[in-house]
């Protein structure tokens, strides 16, 4: 079998035997012709939800069970053959992965597409050469996971990425071997770069000119997220592009350490364009970048922190301190025109950092200020040095509300050696809140069991079920004709509409719609927004520092994080809890490695206009 290089060679100088650049490729995996896909035809009978149920409590309980794959391979429902090839990649079963190999070619394409997303989430290396063909000759569908793939496996697929890009091509739009696929899979090969280092600049540069708004979209995103100096040039060339996607990420690439001085100009150029964008995103992008160019930009962050969008604003205060510098009347001012509360949290912190006391008397009215939000920002903004004294904090670690109790413990003088501060931790162990409790016996260096996992929990905190649990979760969410949950955010600026994917993520739906249900989703806060990225809620103590006293797996599924995509917020594999989070924009970098379990039915506008520290009223499911 030649290797993945000759491979593409093959068909990208003999198009004569390869009928079309890619048939001879397709040809030598068999007959991969379309044949509909299997989400609609799921066996509902008794001994099919049993088995659905099995798949389901092997991947959620991580047990490799080869004989129940092999079983569930063989089964005549195809929905169930896709779930068992994405259980292998998850379950990373190296027993099965040429079973993966040989389902690239399943007549039904969303098995085969199951089973190249699952070789990639697994990182298979000794796949590439299957993926490649993939990418080659098999449906769209196939091939666009096939890519994928090969970016997640790296290195080891260089060879094969940069050569289908048409590396020693001339007019690598024509004559390379993706010239010939279809939009959707040019683009993924694109995106799959983004995890080479260094991404091959010069192979990509020439697909900003392709026709398919996608496809330039791709290689837009890999060149403004890794910014090599090459990519940033041709990126230059297509800042006024029609997409806003493109212009998001040609801004974003437009910072000054990378554009230097021979770009500097046209840099600059082009982003005193894309800060008057019609579109927000892109303005938050160019915002950020101008940041980078220090006191020269001063006048354009000046006009930014007037834009009618909050979070624009938010993007445009983030380098406050080096913009206004000493500036007192010009803080002053910010303070005036803007009274969102991220917004002049933030301006008290950077206040702070350029050595000012501006808003002293501001600071003062916010640690006695009826909402706790306010008086834990004016926490967070004292001074971290020896200088501030538990005296200073003793008012805090009095607070009524436990957030700001606890944040206070977490301030105390390192190390807790004077009279005063132990004697208030000490007094903390005995608070009501447990957090509270935890943070105090860990400040004064004792062991601490914050919380007493229930008595269904593994000692990691994921829930041991019966099967018949799982069967449950089948036949509500699974089984043909399902009714798929839908969920509204209410929020202080109106509602937002999700629907629920309850049959690829079963398992997080539930615990999402448990919690909201019990109204653990009320009167909480979004505690973090990052501008043109994500709006993350579902911290039960409204701060982000609340743990869950239960664990979710990942439930990995062919779903992208796409703007308005809702997935679970973990802090590494297996720890996802409570916590959700929706995307602003279109993250590829996320793909595989978090669970999507919803999608923005409605209220983008809502999304776009949440900052930091506003309120979710609660959540209710239909």
């Amino acid at each position: 079998m030649p290797e993945p290089r000759q491979f593409f060679f093959t068909c990208a100088l003999i198009p004569l035997v390869c009928a079309g650049a890619f048939a001879a490729c397709a040809t030598a995996i068999g007959p991969v012709a379309e044949r509909g896909t299997s989400s609609a035809r799921v066996d509902g009978t008794a001994s099919g939800i049993h088995l659905d149920a099995e798949l389901l409590a092997m991947v959620d309980q991580r047990r490799v069970d080869t004989l129940l794959i092999d079983r569930a391979l063989r089964d005549a429902d195809p929905f169930r053959r896709a779930r068992a090839a994405l259980a292998i990649g998850q379950l990373r079963m190296t027993a099965r992965y040429s079973a993966l190999r040989k389902l690239l070619v399943d007549g039904d394409t969303a098995i085969a597409a199951n089973a190249a997303f699952a070789l990639g989430v697994a990182k298979d290396s000794s796949s590439r050469v299957a993926l490649a063909r993939a990418v080659s000759g098999a449906p769209d569908a196939v091939a666009r996971e096939a890519a994928w793939s090969l970016g997640e496996i790296g290195e080891p697929s260089r060879g094969v990425i940069t050569i289908a890009l048409g590396e020693g091509s001339v007019r690598p739009r024509e004559t390379s071997p993706l010239a010939a696929r279809a939009p959707a899979v040019r683009a993924a090969l694109l995106l799959s770069t983004a995890k080479l280092r260094p991404v091959p600049a010069s192979l990509i540069t020439p697909w900003l000119a392709d026709s398919a708004a996608d496809v330039v979209r791709a290689a837009a995103y890999v060149l403004g997220r890794t910014r090599p100096a090459a990519g940033v040039r041709a990126l230059l060339d297509v800042h006024q592009h029609a997409d806003e996607e493109v212009r998001q990420h040609v801004a974003r690439a437009m910072v000054r350490p990378v554009v230097g001085d021979s770009l500097n100009d046209a840099a600059r150029a082009a982003l005193a364009i894309l800060m008057h964008d019609s579109h927000e995103r892109v303005r938050i992008n160019a915002t950020r970048s101008l940041n980078s160019f220090g006191t020269a930009a001063r006048a354009q962050i000046l006009v930014l922190l007037n834009d009618t969008v909050p979070n624009v604003r938010v993007a445009a205060g983030e380098s406050l301190d080096v913009i206004l510098g000493d500036d007192r009347a010009a803080w002053r001012g910010v303070w005036a025109r803007d009274t969102v509360l991220a917004s002049r949290t933030q301006f008290l912190g950077l206040a702070r950092r350029a050595g000012l006391d501006v808003f002293v008397a501001e600071e003062a009215s916010w640690a006695s200020h009826a909402d706790w939000r306010y008086r834990l920002a004016a926490l967070d903004v004292m001074p971290r040095t020896p200088a501030v004294s538990t005296t200073q904090l003793v008012a805090f670690l009095a607070d009524e509300d436990p957030r700001v109790r606890t944040a206070a413990l977490l301030r105390l003088p390192e190390p807790i050696t004077d009279t005063l501060a132990r004697a208030q931790a000490s007094a903390a162990r005995t608070d009501p809140d447990a957090d509270v409790r935890a943070t105090a016996l860990r400040r004064l260096g004792l062991d601490s069991t914050s919380r007493t996992a229930a008595p269904d929990r593994t000692e990691a905190g994921i829930a041991v079920r019966p099967l018949a649990d799982y069967e449950q979760l089948v036949r509500r969410w699974v089984v043909p004709g399902a009714r798929q949950p839908v969920a509204t955010i209410e929020t202080d600026f109106g509602n937002i509409t999700v629907e629920l994917l309850a049959r690829e993520a079963p398992l997080v739906v539930e615990s999402f719609v448990r919690l909201a249900q019990a109204g653990a989703y009320r009167n909480t806060t979004f505690h973090r927004v990052v501008p043109n990225f994500v709006v993350q809620d579902g911290d039960v103590r409204g701060d982000g520092s609340g743990r869950a006293a239960f664990s979710l797996r990942e439930s990995f599924s062919r779903r992208r994080h796409d703007r308005g995509c809702v997935g679970l917020a973990t802090s590494g594999p297996d720890t996802g809890g409570s916590q959700y989070y929706l995307c602003h924009s279109s993250q590829p970098h996320l793909d595989g490695g978090y669970t999507v379990f919803g999608a923005l039915r409605d209220g983008s506008t809502v999304m776009d206009r949440l900052t930091q520290g506003d309120r979710m009223r609660r959540i209710t499911i239909q």
